[in-house]
C-alpha cells in the first residue's frame, strides 16, 4: 500500500466552502486512498463534507494531508491542484437560483 503526505495552501479566496468540499471529495471519491486533512488538532477523514467544513478553512489556509492506497499519489496531485486553483468555479456547471439571479441582475 502507497502512502504520501503533503501540505496545500487553499488558494481560493473564499476558501474551502461547500462546493469546494463536495468536489474534494469527488476527487477523493474518484481514487482508491483513504485521505485524511490535519489543520490546528487532529486529522479529520475527508469522506465526511461536515468534518472538512468543520476546520473552517480559509484562504491561505495551509493544510496537511494523508492519503493511503493504491492511488495515493494520484489523489495527493490532484487534491493539491484543486486547492492551488484560485480562478475555479467548483460548480457543477449548473447554477442555483441565488446564482441565477445574481447574474441576471435581479430583474422584474
Amino acid at each position: 500500500m502507497n502512502s504520501v503526505s503533503w501540505e496545500s495552501r487553499v488558494k481560493n479566496p473564499k476558501g474551502v466552502h461547500c462546493r469546494v468540499a463536495t468536489r474534494l471529495i469527488e476527487i477523493i471519491d474518484a481514487h482508491d486512498a483513504n485521505v485524511r486533512i490535519t489543520d490546528r488538532g487532529e486529522p479529520v477523514d475527508c469522506s465526511s463534507i461536515l468534518e472538512i467544513l468543520g476546520l473552517a478553512l480559509v484562504h491561505g489556509s495551509l493544510v496537511r494531508f494523508t492519503a493511503q492506497g493504491l492511488d495515493a499519489h494520484k489523489v495527493a496531485a490532484a487534491v493539491d491542484s484543486l486547492l492551488s486553483d484560485h480562478t475555479a468555479d467548483y460548480s457543477s456547471g449548473q447554477n442555483s437560483d441565488h446564482e441565477q439571479q445574481e447574474k441576471e441582475g435581479f430583474r422584474k
